[in-house]
This record gives C-alpha cells, sequence and structure tokens, in this order.
C-alpha cells in the first residue's frame, strides 16, 4: 500500500462528494463504485484508506451532519451553499464527530477551501465549523 497523507485523502473524498453531490447521487452505492474507479485512476490499490471511511460515514451520516451545518449556518441553507463548501463542511463536520480534535478538522477545511474554494470560502467555512467546537 502506498502511503497517503490523511490531508492528500480529505481531497481525494471531497473531488468523490463533490462529484456525487452535482449528480445528485450521494448514496452508498454511487459512493462505493466512484471510489473504486477514483483509486483505480490513482493507481491506489488499498481499500483500507481513511477516504473510503470518510466517504463511507458521511453517506451513512448525511442527514445528520447536513442538519447539523444548517444549524450553525445562520441565513443559510446547505443546499444553496456552493458544492465545494458544502463538501469541505460536510468532512470537517463528520471528523469533529468522529474523534478528530475540531482544530484539526478546521485548520484541514480551511486549508482545503483556500486552495478549491472562492476566496470567501476559508472564512465562512472557519465561522461555521468553529461553533461545532
Amino acid at each position: 500500500m502506498q502511503n497517503v497523507s490523511r490531508h492528500k485523502q480529505r481531497i481525494w473524498a471531497l473531488q468523490i462528494l463533490y462529484g456525487l453531490d452535482i449528480r445528485k447521487k450521494l448514496a452508498l452505492e454511487h459512493s462505493k463504485k466512484s471510489y473504486e474507479n477514483f483509486m483505480a485512476e490513482k493507481g491506489v490499490l488499498s481499500e483500507d484508506l481513511y477516504v473510503a471511511e470518510i466517504l463511507e460515514g458521511i453517506i451513512l451520516e448525511l442527514e445528520l451532519l447536513d442538519a447539523q451545518i444548517d444549524q450553525y449556518a445562520i441565513n443559510w441553507d446547505i443546499e444553496r451553499m456552493p458544492a465545494i463548501d458544502r463538501n469541505i463542511l460536510r468532512i470537517a463536520a463528520y471528523e469533529i464527530q468522529h474523534d478528530i480534535p475540531a482544530k484539526v478538522a478546521i485548520n484541514e477545511a480551511v486549508k482545503i477551501a483556500k486552495k478549491y474554494a472562492d476566496d470567501s470560502s476559508p472564512s465562512f467555512i472557519n465561522g461555521i465549523l468553529s461553533k461545532f467546537a
């Protein structure tokens, strides 16, 4: 198995979730197929990667995670958020709920938003996630 950082795996999870989200296919069977195809393209053969855990967990807890994000996103409906922001928030919210220190999850989310989202997204994401802590 290749040694792939968790940061890189979060980015992979974001890419897969984003694709599923914009196609309205956020379901376990679509997630598994997208994951397998994505990993095959990357030439990564292991099934024991953190990205698989994140994807499955988010899909299984999607309604709960979205409700929590909605609760803290004052005056924002999760469905109206940009898909990239919405999925960065889902990853971080999932991690916070599953024993990743909030500070680490928030820092990773903001770092990823700076690279992949709009200029205003890092502060927006930080503001919502800071309420989870």
